[in-house]
């Protein structure tokens, strides 16, 4: 693993966690058989403090296919906050990255969760639980799939974002 993912790592979580509460999911891409790309918004993923994630997938569908012949995933988060933008537009510079890329590779198979795994991402998504789709989508998860991550890139906005170069 680079050093810089893991000299990174706090700060990529807390942006992770960021753009979860205003967008409610990431998009992950993977590799279809015929190179190329399905992205699918996953509502779901958990950081380790280790540079490692999870993530339940409802209706694996096509990614789950990709996965059994190309583990490499790129999850995409956005911080997505209104106020977020209008201060970085009226400002014309964002004062940090709105938007980052992890890669990694997803273990083979889903897993059985562990205890309080799948607590940990249902508290994201506990006002929803009232509602009818709650149940369709989460109430009856129990498995996760790993992810371990290798590599990190901030998505760069021109020059609203030119000052946070590294």
């Amino acid at each position: 693993m680079p050093a810089d993912l893991k000299e990174n790592w706090p700060w990529i979580v807390r942006h992770v966690e960021r753009s979860l509460k205003t967008s409610r999911f990431c998009t992950f891409a993977t590799v279809n058989p015929d190179g190329t790309v399905q992205m699918a918004p996953i509502a779901s993923l958990v950081l380790n403090p280790d540079c490692t994630g999870y993530y339940s997938a409802v209706y694996p569908g096509q990614m789950a296919a990709n996965l059994k012949t190309d583990e490499r995933i790129c999850v995409m988060t956005v911080c997505m906050g209104m106020g977020y933008w209008l201060k970085g537009l009226l400002r014309g510079r964002f004062d940090k990255w709105p938007a980052l890329r992890l890669y990694g590779r997803v273990t083979a198979d889903p897993r059985p969760a562990l205890p309080g795994e799948i607590d940990r991402w249902r508290k994201r998504v506990k006002y929803y639980k009232p509602l009818k789709g709650y149940d369709l989508l989460w109430k009856h998860i129990t498995t996760v799939r790993d992810i371990h991550f290798d590599q990190f890139d901030p998505v760069r906005v021109g020059p609203m974002t030119r000052h946070l170069c590294r």
